[in-house]
């Protein structure tokens, strides 16, 4: 199992979100959909958020499981389709798991950042959404 190439990693926030993934000799697949608090995430490790981080133990949000009739040995392309992701912010990974084999993807879903430049008063700070709007 893999995901296709053309995937994306970033969306914005009001975008559909679809993975494609290539099967292949795998029966029953389930899929998983985590949602993560950031915010919290920075706070107890102090570092940017490692897309291997340990699922054991957590509760998805969201639980499907899928049943294939194709031989094993015939290759074949997913598309999963998360319409629960719409509308929404943050850092969320869908994890898949059949015959023994994972594999996952970290989908971010909206982003800020940060303008900011010096001036004689002190500094002047703009936080931009993923339009370059200012929040």
């Amino acid at each position: 199992m893999q995901f296709g190439k053309q995937n994306k990693e970033i969306f914005t926030v009001d975008e559909d979100v679809s993975l494609e993934v290539i099967v292949k000799n795998i029966k029953i697949l389930h899929v998983k959909v985590f949602e993560f608090n950031t915010e919290t995430y920075y706070k107890k490790n102090l570092q940017p958020f490692n897309t291997g981080v340990n699922l054991d133990g957590l509760d998805a949000s969201e639980s499907n499981q899928y049943t294939y009739e194709v031989p094993g040995n015939i290759r074949h392309r997913e598309t999963f389709n998360f319409p629960q992701l719409k509308d929404r912010v943050g850092l969320f990974i869908v994890a898949m798991m059949g015959n023994g084999v994972s594999a996952r993807a970290v989908i971010k879903k909206g982003s800020l950042s940060l303008v900011h430049r010096s001036t004689i008063a002190g500094h002047l700070a703009y936080v931009l959404d993923e339009n370059k709007e200012v929040c």
